[in-house]
């Protein structure tokens, strides 16, 4: 289960603070995939829709519609994490503590 990063094989056997550097280097690596970006392309498109042609006149109806969307996207970014956990962590092992310093330029 993606969802939950804690029972992760990924993640075995690192402390805190590494579990978190392993993270920050998957969350590098899958902003860098476009489809990661679909659900704010697509509540643009729906903020446009609605202010040109008003697609859903309810104004309860548009933030539910807006909250729909968020949930996917929150949805959509823990799949693409879950998907990076593990060249993140051949990264983390290669180079050690300094791998997040190093990848993301921080």
């Amino acid at each position: 289960m993606p969802f939950s990063f804690r029972r992760r094989p990924e993640l075995a056997g690192l402390d805190l603070r590494s579990r978190r550097e392993v993270r920050r280097i998957a969350w590098h690596f899958a902003q860098r995939h476009w489809t990661l970006h679909a659900p704010a392309f697509a509540w643009i498109v729906f903020v446009l829709l609605h202010t040109r042609y008003h697609v859903v006149p309810e104004r309860r109806d548009y933030l539910l519609v807006t909250l729909v969307i968020f949930v996917v996207a929150v949805v959509n970014i823990r799949f693409h994490i879950a998907r990076y956990l593990k060249p993140a962590r051949a990264i983390f092992d290669l180079l050690g503590s300094a791998a997040a310093c190093f990848v993301t330029g921080r």
